[in-house]
């Protein structure tokens, strides 16, 4: 079964898109455009800070993942 990179404490991400960054490094494109990974930033009714969404393409599978994995500071990421 193939491994796939999940975001599963997305409530844990402060933001600062360093999984987005290695993703980039390693397809050799700047900017985000065609970027694998996404984070959105949103504000729920009565929160006080932004609350911050993860998309990830399935075509992530494609790179090493682990890295990308190992690069967040919160460790929102996870291989299943």
């Amino acid at each position: 079964m193939p491994k796939t990179l999940k975001a599963v404490k997305p409530e844990k991400c402060n933001g600062c898109e360093l999984c987005v960054l290695e993703s980039q490094r390693q397809l050799e494109k700047v900017g985000l455009e065609e970027s694998l990974i996404r984070v959105f930033t949103g504000k729920e009714a009565g929160e006080e800070y932004p609350v911050f969404c993860i998309d990830i393409d399935p075509r992530i599978n494609s790179i090493g993942i682990e890295k990308i994995r190992d690069v967040c500071p919160k460790l929102v990421l996870e291989i299943e």
